[in-house]
């Protein structure tokens, strides 16, 4: 048994009273986790179990299965300031999709759990939605092994300012962090590779950000 807190990335329904958790947690890494019980009229869970929710949470690893159970959960952060704007929750569950598609079960990486509460909450402070997505995609890189020297990158000398300034920027003085749109689309089109090679191809949820015109990789 593992208490630990950890932020769900994806809810599916499975049987009559159950779901499927994907969450990124602080101790374990990215779990797979089913909690019974929380359908139906005996529901013991509210509407809360959802993507983009911190939770505390108590998980049972099971030594011949890749699906943990999760025996309770107790909601933490809805993050609700992101919730009620379109670019921010855009943004959010881009977020969350780029964390699943990027690590595996079971391996942790506490300071990728740190980096999303992080930049999800900095985002409901009032941080740039696209500042706070080139930080994450830098930051995921860094911790795969798969950032590329930015000296060796195709940057302007803007760019390659802020890139070395996003990854000496310490989490607690993100919210701070601006860079135009010219920028951050500049980034974005050079991490696009290797972003893409890690995810093992593109995000459904860039696509919905250029659609909307909130993401300047749409430029």
């Amino acid at each position: 048994m593992t208490k630990t807190l950890g932020i769900i990335l994806r809810c599916q329904e499975v049987r009559e009273t159950s779901v499927l958790l994907t969450a990124y947690t602080q101790d374990l890494g990215k779990i797979r986790g089913l909690m019974k019980g929380v359908r139906g009229g005996r529901a013991a869970v509210p509407w809360y179990l959802e993507p983009l929710s911190l939770q505390s949470m108590v998980i049972y690893e099971r030594r011949r299965s890749p699906v943990s159970l999760i025996g309770s959960l107790d909601l933490l952060d809805a993050f609700e300031p992101v919730r009620r704007d379109l670019t921010r929750i855009a943004h959010a569950c881009s977020f969350l999709e780029r964390v699943e598609a990027m690590t595996e079960v079971l391996d942790p990486h506490p300071e990728i759990f740190h980096l999303l509460r992080a930049v999800l909450r900095a985002m409901g402070a009032g941080a740039d939605p696209r500042s706070m997505a080139r930080f994450l995609e830098v930051h995921l890189l860094r911790v795969s092994g798969l950032l590329p020297e930015a000296e060796r990158l195709p940057l302007s000398p803007g760019g390659l300012l802020t890139l070395k300034q996003i990854t000496s920027t310490a989490l607690e003085k993100i919210a701070s962090l601006r860079m135009s749109g010219a920028i951050a689309g500049e980034l974005a089109a050079v991490l696009r590779p290797s972003l893409e090679a890690a995810a093992q191809g593109p995000l459904k949820s860039q696509s919905f950000l250029k659609d909307l015109n909130l993401e300047a990789l749409a430029a």
